[in-house]
């Protein structure tokens, strides 16, 4: 597949961006990505997670707050030479579906790592609904 498959499934189905700011200071934030309703799934396409304040030790997760595993988790050493400052998971233009109905949570095991975080994601009916549902 192609760069512009990416692109292509978000047109195809719903295109959903995110751009989180993560304070030294907070541990957790909470939906970061949600879905139009319970009965849509939201496809982790990408995630950029550009470190300014590094902390050893501590652990960054991407978390499907439904009963998914982790999509990503990235353990931070101290700031030196050959320390990631940028870490990218890149799951191809499919991407790597959360469940159904689930949002997508970014998490520290404790306070400390500062940055921004990317994600690219698309948004896609995951189950059943009736005729003419808003749903």
């Amino acid at each position: 597949m192609a760069f512009g498959d990416y692109i292509q499934l978000q047109r195809e189905n719903t295109r959903k961006l995110a751009d989180v700011t993560i304070d030294t200071g907070t541990q957790n934030y909470g939906d970061v990505l949600t879905p139009k309703s319970a009965n849509h799934q939201l496809v982790i396409q990408k995630i950029t997670l550009s470190i300014t304040t590094h902390s050893a030790g501590k652990v960054i997760t991407f978390d499907d707050d439904g009963t998914g595993p982790a999509i990503a988790a990235h353990t931070d050493a101290a700031a030196a030479a050959g320390v990631p400052s940028v870490v990218v998971w890149d799951f191809g233009p499919n991407g790597r579906p959360l469940t159904v109905g689930a949002n997508l949570d970014i998490g520290q095991s404790a306070a400390g790592v500062g940055g921004v975080a990317h994600i690219e994601a698309y948004e896609r009916l995951g189950a059943v609904v009736a005729i003419a549902s808003t749903n």
